[in-house]
């Protein structure tokens, strides 16, 4: 381009002296009294609504430069109103293309971008002094090739629409489909949201009808923008070097409107507007992440363009056949050149809607997670969770609750009072849908008990069957127990809060699921019992509220903010729990002051047994502890009491803890007497922490050096009295016997048989340490 000719044009040659913009006057002033040796003063020049200072400037650019940056750079800063931030041109006709520069209309100077801060906050520090070294900077950054950001950007103040569009994927991607109206609220009519029209649909005072046909050119055809085009001509010229004819395209489109213009019209007299995406090319020619969305509004209607693309003329009178001023040439005509190179094609802002893709981005995240969740129980946290799971584009959801938002849900649920009354699975599907804008189905509610029988059920275990992710939310021991046997073979979680609302749980099975959620639940629990940073985890909290004068119907008193900051950490753990393949048991617990600790540990492989219609699971750590406490006692035998988790419904005991011998235990190398010292202590305090889930549930004792984990006879006599004891809670009663290499559990005199799960099969047990 001609830079003088651009000079020339854009104002008055004053004195640089004589410029009056307070801002221009500080930048002269400043050069000249202390940055001589950096840059110098050209000239002013003056326009109606700027300022502009012509500077020379010292690149400071190294010895091999890896953008061919001069050592001096002739620069201008243009000073807008005073109000708006300097825009920095560089006066060199072949100035390189480089990152991090401004997308400038054709026919002027490229435009460097020194400062991504928006206006109004980078002028609260803003000084002459900043913007001289942002400028210099942005030569040295230049010459060492540290310029990273390939996006070219529009200034507001080099383009003139005031328009911005939101608009769908799935609407831009088949805009040629369909008619499109854009809607504006009635206070403002800048924001326009564009949606297809409705059969029959008129536009009124809050729709103006626009055409918009879209263009996606693949990455393979891109070229880096030089210059934006400010013409419908100049963007066809655009659009043809990357391989799209756009008026060939529009001479066919329009012709089809023309013939339906009589039933109509409005579509003919709107405004057009045409909406291209492109990837994000480098200056070198490689392409970047991301796309570059922009829409170019025409100042013309479709009619108009249509006569200046030969293939209507316009009706000077009504009975020349057509009420909408416009008629579609019988022959067409040549373009009219000229005519499609003066009508304006402005810029405009375009946003995608909040669809799963762009969730997904702005999560931080690359790849949309399509997997299938079923969330069971809507509740306060799982209403919560879902709300940032679903803001963060993850999961097509199937929501799971018997339950309805009653008036005190509301203070921990994401529910609102014209929400009472619904059912919560219902509600908390319509506010994913409410929230992602999909073609498709986001969520779906199902108001009915997981567990029940009846009309739903087989909806329900197809939706199980279905699922990638199962998520728990229920906080409902017999549900998550429930959930962890189905048949499905979808991954678990679950999450919940203790009774105080001080802490949240996360517990994730992993991706094998060879620990299920039931495992987890009994590590969680015996990490509640051993871990001195959980005492008091399980509490009750400091009082409750009691909503119906039922004797159960009562709930806790958790504020919100605690329940929205505990759930972001579980939802945040969640997300990262499914998208790995490990197993997660992780406890979050809050502060009155907002100090947030974190106990995990890793899932614990799990050995499970039969003996008879019960099954028998312990967890490789408590194995190990086992052992470890039969070799710090050898040569002489040691045991002590088992504790763990029973379900007696479904026949099932996870052994959680082994206690060590009691004080007054008697052990020699051939026999074990197990004392009672303390230990009616101890499994009150197991009980208390673990809120009575964890209790007694047999004894464990280690054979001498070289010996097996065989029942001796002696064992045998022990396990009748420990028969007799459990008899009395109608429990089997169960006996662990570590030996040199192995282990033995016996239940209720039957010797336990390992289940191989993966192959269906068992064997005796053996555990090797």
């Amino acid at each position: 381009m001609d830079i003088d000719a651009w000079l020339t044009g854009s104002g008055d040659s004053v004195p640089a002296t004589n410029l009056t913009y307070p801002a221009a006057v500080s930048l002269v002033s400043f050069v000249e009294r202390y940055a001589g040796h950096l840059a110098t003063i050209v000239e002013g020049r003056r326009g109606s609504e700027y300022e502009l200072v012509v500077l020379d400037c010292q690149t400071g650019r190294p010895q091999k430069s890896v953008h061919p940056i001069k050592r001096v750079e002739r620069v201008g800063v243009c000073f807008i109103q005073d109000e708006d931030m300097p825009l920095v041109f560089m006066l060199r006709a072949d100035f390189p293309d480089t990152e991090h520069q401004q997308l400038t209309p054709e026919g002027m100077p490229r435009a460097i971008c020194i400062d991504d801060r928006p206006w109004a906050e980078a002028r609260l520090t803003w000084t002459t002094a900043e913007l001289v070294e942002r400028i210099l900077s942005w030569f040295r950054r230049a010459g060492h090739g540290e310029l990273h950001d390939a996006r070219q950007p529009l200034d507001p103040l080099l383009f003139g629409s005031p328009l911005s569009f939101v608009i769908s994927r799935d609407v831009l991607y088949h805009a040629g489909e369909c008619d499109l109206v854009a809607l504006h609220d009635a206070d403002q009519g800048q924001i326009l949201r564009v949606r297809p029209a409705q059969p029959g649909e008129r536009p009124d005072k809050h729709t103006e009808p626009f055409c918009l046909i879209s263009y996606s050119i693949p990455a393979e055809n891109m070229q880096r923008l030089q210059f934006a085009p400010e013409s419908l001509g100049s963007l066809a010229d655009m659009l043809a070097d990357r391989g799209i004819n756009l008026f060939e395209d529009l001479r066919t489109r329009f012709s089809e409107w023309l013939l339906q213009a009589e039933d109509m019209p409005w579509r003919i007299l709107s405004r057009f507007a045409v909406v291209v995406e492109m990837p994000v090319i480098a200056p070198d020619g490689s392409p970047q992440d991301g796309t570059d969305l922009r829409a170019f509004v025409t100042d013309q209607s479709v009619g108009a363009i249509a006569v200046a693309l030969g293939i209507a003329f316009k009706a000077e009178r009504s009975d020349e056949g057509s009420r909408v001023g416009y008629t579609k040439a019988v022959v067409p005509g040549p373009q009219d050149e000229e005519a499609l190179r003066a009508i304006t094609a402005q810029s405009a802002e375009i946003h995608y809607e909040f669809d799963r893709r762009l969730a997904t981005q702005l999560s931080g995240r690359r790849d949309v997670d399509k997997r299938k969740a079923v969330m069971v129980g809507a509740g306060a946290i799982g209403s919560h969770v879902a709300e940032c799971l679903g803001r963060e584009g993850r999961f097509s959801w199937t929501v799971v609750d018997d339950d309805r938002l009653l008036p005190h849900n509301i203070a921990r649920h994401t529910g609102r009072d014209c929400d009472v009354t619904k059912s919560k699975a219902a509600l908390v599907a319509a506010q994913l849908e409410n929230t992602i804008h999909e073609n498709g189905q986001v969520a779906h509610g199902l108001a009915a008990n997981v567990m029940a029988s009846g009309d739903c059920r087989e909806e329900i275990d197809g939706a199980l069957e279905s699922a990638d992710v199962i998520i728990d939310a229920t906080a409902s021991v017999l549900a998550a127990r429930y959930l962890s046997d189905h048949m499905t073979a979808a991954r678990r979680a679950s999450v919940f809060f203790n009774p105080s609302g001080a802490a949240a749980v996360l517990l994730a099975e992993p991706a094998d699921r060879t620990v299920t959620l039931r495992d987890l639940e009994a590590q969680y629990l015996g990490l509640v019992a051993r871990d001195d940073r959980l005492e008091g985890h399980l509490a009750a909290g400091d009082g409750a509220y009691a909503y119906t004068g039922a004797c159960r119907a009562i709930t806790n008193l958790i504020p919100e903010s605690r329940v929205m900051a505990m759930s972001g950490l579980v939802s945040g753990g969640l997300g990262r729990a499914v998208d790995q393949g490990e197993g997660v048991i992780r406890i979050w617990s809050m502060s009155e002051a907002g100090a947030v600790a974190l106990v995990e540990s890793a899932p614990e492989p799990v050995k499970r047994f039969k003996a008879g219609d019960w099954t028998i699971a312990i967890d490789h750590g408590l194995i190990e502890r086992i052992q470890v406490m039969r070799g710090d006692q050898l040569p002489a035998e040691t045991g002590g009491v088992l504790s763990g988790v029973v379900d007696i419904p479904a026949k099932c005991i996870h052994l959680v803890n082994a206690a060590p011998a009691p004080a007054d235990s008697k052990g020699g190398a051939t026999e074990f007497v197990r004392g009672t010292s303390g230990v009616q202590d101890y499994l009150d305090h197991i009980a208390e922490r673990t809120r009575g889930q964890v209790r007694y549930i047999g004894e464990w004792h280690s054979h001498p050096p070289g010996s097996g984990s065989a029942p001796s006879p002696t064992d045998l006599v022990q396990m009748d009295w420990l028969a007799a004891v459990f008899d009395m809670d109608t429990l089997p009663a169960l006996m662990l016997i570590a030996g040199e290499h192995d282990i033995s559990i016996i239940l209720a005199n039957t010797d336990a048989e390992q289940v191989d799960a993966r192959l269906g099969s068992r064997e005796r047990i053996e555990e090797r340490v």
